[in-house]
């Protein structure tokens, strides 16, 4: 009996998977490729350091205040100086002292007051530790004083203990009240110049004049103002 021969045929799939891998494999060599083209990625610049900013320049401002009054020139205690624009502020002591420290070298301006007295100011620049002596004068004031009475069939009569308030008298910042002695006599201590509002009133009485408790006087320098009063 004759033998039959059988030849194997190659396995179709063993081709294909060969061409997938090949193709794999360019691929990966064009990415590569292409990778390694890649614009290189240098460092930035090293970070400069900033420098230090220099402290501000300034000084110690220090001095004295005192008063330029009838008896002479004298030290003010509770003066208070500020300096302008930094708003810095001392105020003197029973010596009239003062002492600022760290003021700028910029134009300053220096401005010193007290209730009572006129407000000065100075425009300055520091170029060191500076001394100002600064003097200040009273505010011009006068008195205002008088008699609280009735007039009567006999003549003008003393009132005793009658309230007089004045708005504007009696201190530097005024709101000042008075009462008139057994003599009827009442007085105000600074008192400025010009027309000066008085309220006055007492149990049974009141103004003889158009307002029953108010009653306008005249300053001009030292004053004696005399006030009327009728029952009600």
């Amino acid at each position: 009996m004759a033998r039959q021969h059988v030849t194997a045929s190659a396995d179709p799939r063993a081709g294909t998977n060969r061409r997938r891998l090949a193709i794999v494999v360019t691929l990966a060599t064009l990415l590569t490729a292409c990778d390694d083209r890649r614009s290189p990625v240098f460092p930035g610049p090293p970070a400069v350091p900033t420098p230090p900013t220099a402290p501000a320049v300034t000084y110690t401002l220090s001095g004295t205040v005192s008063e330029d009054g009838p008896t002479g020139v004298t030290p003010l205690e509770g003066a208070v100086i500020v300096v302008h624009p930094s708003g810095q502020r001392a105020t003197t002591d029973r010596e009239g002292f003062y002492s600022l420290a760290g003021v700028s070298a910029l134009p300053i301006s220096v401005m010193v007051s007290k209730s009572g007295y006129l407000t000065q100011s100075r425009t300055m620049t520091l170029s060191g530790d500076t001394r100002v002596d600064l003097q200040i004068s009273r505010i011009v004031t006068y008195t205002l004083s008088g008699v609280v009475f009735e007039l009567t069939a006999a003549g003008r009569v003393p009132i005793e203990g009658v309230s007089v308030y004045c708005d504007s008298c009696g201190s530097p910042d005024g709101h000042t009240f008075a009462s008139s002695d057994d003599n009827g006599y009442y007085s105000f201590a600074w008192t400025n110049n010009g027309a000066t509002p008085l309220y006055v009133w007492k149990t049974g009485y009141q103004l003889a004049g158009p307002a029953p408790d108010r009653i306008v006087a005249t300053v001009s320098g030292d004053t004696r103002f005399d006030i009327e009063l009728i029952r009600r």
